[in-house]
């Protein structure tokens, strides 16, 4: 009966399961975003990859993988590279971001949207292909798409899109920092502009976002734009949820159980002749 289990309820049991998941294997498990090209100057092209980072989830560190930090292995101006010198540094960080994922073959990927060939782990590995590099495999039982898991728990209309993307907004609800990260148009227009370690410095903050935000819900502190009743659905089992799920709610109730328990507990005794 949808009364006691609404189809609601089971949407966000995937999702805590997809967090669970990922929290009970924080060590083995990464958050990772990147930036690259625009999409849409590109010409149709695969984007140009400008820098990847990855955080561990258990412990914060960051890997970095940039074409400025090459440019600078190299000794060159990263501000100012022609196009075979950009395929060169891009070629050597893809190598070595490629290689890191090998070298970490358990390890579970937490991403923002990397989903398909224009942006994500798939678009990274067409890059490396048109660089003649070597390419690298993740299952996809290994890749997180948190969006999707933020939809299952608080539904679609978790956060809004406008004015600066799902990711800022919701940081911003939550005085998350977002200096230094840039939206999707800041970042395009800095790529146009050769800006490499503006491009670095945001992907580095948002990975940083993630991670925050995913704190926040494993404490039961993140805010969303969704009310609750729209969370946990309009069913018996979703008030049950609702209280379960927030300690004050479950106080309470538990304070009015155990009253009306002590008020009646002397009737039953009468009735049924116990005590």
């Amino acid at each position: 009966m949808a009364l006691f289990n609404s189809s609601r309820l089971r949407e966000r049991r995937q999702g805590l399961e997809a967090l669970n998941e990922l929290l009970k294997g924080k060590s083995r498990c990464n958050v990772i975003h990147y930036s690259c090209e625009s999409f849409v100057t590109n010409h149709g092209k695969t984007p140009r990859v400008t820098s990847i980072c990855v955080m561990n989830l258990k412990s914060g560190q960051t890997k970095s993988f940039s074409i400025h930090l090459q440019a600078q292995i190299m000794g060159l101006d990263f501000n100012n590279l022609g196009d075979e010198q950009y395929d060169e540094l891009e070629k050597n960080m893809l190598d070595d971001f490629s290689l890191y994922v090998t070298q970490n073959p358990t390890h579970g990927w937490v991403h923002w949207k990397m989903r398909d060939s224009n942006y994500g782990f798939e678009a990274i590995n067409n890059r490396i292909k048109i660089l003649k590099g070597t390419t690298f495999q993740i299952p996809d039982d290994f890749k997180y798409d948190f969006p999707k898991i933020l939809e299952l728990l608080y539904t679609y209309d978790y956060e809004l899109t406008k004015p600066n993307g799902r990711l800022l907004n919701l940081a911003k609800r939550n005085n998350i920092s977002t200096f230094n990260a840039m939206t999707g148009k800041e970042e395009a227009d800095a790529f146009d502009n050769k800006e490499y370690l503006k491009l670095h410095m945001s992907t580095l903050k948002k990975v940083d976002i993630i991670k925050s935000i995913i704190q926040r819900i494993e404490n039961n502190q993140l805010k969303v734009n969704t009310k609750k009743r729209h969370i946990y659905g309009v069913s018996f089992s979703g008030i049950i949820a609702i209280i379960k799920e927030t300690p004050s709610l479950w106080i309470i109730m538990s304070i009015i159980i155990y009253i009306i328990s002590s008020v009646l507990e002397p009737v039953f005794q009468k009735i049924f002749g116990t005590g």
